[in-house]
């Protein structure tokens, strides 16, 4: 069971990739076409919801300090850039940063789904010479 958490914890982060992907042509659709940033708003929300199980999934599934650490510092940052939309009438300089944790969101996702590609590929690991 471990193993099966593990593999939906490295794809959904590779899911949470594509989502921040799909948000960034929902933000333009918003800022060239769209009547407003509803869609970008609600699947952002999507995303974040995601991250939590993202989370969970690290808890139960690797185990790992670094896993359980990186899977919570991508739901905080996450948390963080969403805060800062409600700062765009009072400090504008500081919304701006939403666009740009965005990249960081992406990255980090990226970084933690990668080992979904890489599993199942190796080949067993090589005997010790006597």
């Amino acid at each position: 069971m471990r193993n099966g958490v593990t593999t939906a914890y490295h794809w959904l982060a590779l899911l949470i990739a594509v989502g921040v992907v799909v948000q960034v042509f929902l933000a333009g659709l918003g800022v060239f076409g769209a009547e407003s940033f509803d869609a970008h708003v609600g699947f952002g929300w999507m995303i974040h919801t995601a991250a939590i199980l993202l989370f969970i999934l690290a808890l139960i599934g690797p185990r790992t300090g670094r896993a359980i650490g990186i899977s919570f510092a991508l739901l905080v940052l996450m948390t963080v850039q969403i805060m800062l939309v409600g700062a765009r009438d009072d400090t504008p300089w500081v919304a701006a940063l939403h666009p740009t944790l965005a990249l960081f969101v992406l990255g980090l996702a990226l970084h933690i789904g990668m080992p979904a590609f890489s599993r199942g590929r190796a080949g067993p690991a090589p005997r010790p010479a006597r």
